[in-house]
């Protein structure tokens, strides 16, 4: 009981001095456990003030009802066990600002290492797009490349077939001409023919005598 008291008589001068520390600008891993560890032992120090003082109380009414003045006994006890209690919940109250000034210094540290790690985040993306984009602008240049190669071999290969239906088309000209000239000379051939025929006719004609 003796701990008690002097627990709730230190209680609001060690609330006020924890108050009047200045936060620091960053908590380290280290002192962020260590008072995550300082409300659990809060807590755990208000469970155990407030299961005492519930023993206490039990206590005090029961040896009360044993007294002459059972009203005021147990009107004392329970103003003891409301203080006790009253006592308790204040330590809750500093574990959980405690924890709540925790939580608060790792979102902050958690803010701050969002915008350090801002830059490079970006420098990741507009690389990663940058890469994308000369990736596609490669494989278009590939696509175009190859697409002009086959226009290439098809504009080959028409020129090819043009050529050898030119070709084809010279022959049957160089052919006709050729049966042309054959046409002709043979007509020319019948010509002389015939006219050495009638020339040799002539001239058997001339030297056969003429009939008495």
């Amino acid at each position: 009981m003796k701990r008690l008291f002097f627990l709730l008589a230190c209680l609001p001068w060690a609330l006020a001095a924890r108050a009047d520390e200045p936060a620091p600008a960053a908590t380290p891993a280290q002192e962020r456990q260590a008072l995550r560890d300082r409300a659990s032992a809060l807590k755990a120090e208000a469970a155990a003030m407030k299961e005492a003082a519930r023993q206490k109380e039990q206590e005090a009414r029961t040896a009360c009802w044993k007294k002459t003045l059972v009203s005021a006994c147990l009107q004392e006890a329970r103003k003891e066990s409301q203080g006790a209690m009253a006592a308790a919940r204040k330590l809750e109250v500093e574990a959980k600002r405690i924890e709540r000034e925790v939580r608060e210094r790792d979102q902050e540290e958690k803010r701050q290492k969002a915008a350090a790690e801002a830059p490079k985040k970006q420098a990741d993306r507009e690389s990663r797009v940058a890469r994308e984009q000369a990736k596609q602008a490669d494989e278009q240049a590939h696509r175009e490349q190859r697409a002009a190669k086959r226009a290439e071999e098809a504009n080959k290969a028409s020129a090819r077939a043009e050529m050898s239906a030119r070709q084809r088309e010279e022959k049957l000209a160089q052919r006709r001409q050729k049966e042309e000239r054959a046409e002709r000379k043979a007509q020319e051939w019948l010509k002389k023919d015939k006219k050495r025929e009638e020339a040799r006719a002539r001239q058997r004609e001339q030297q056969t005598p003429p009939t008495q």
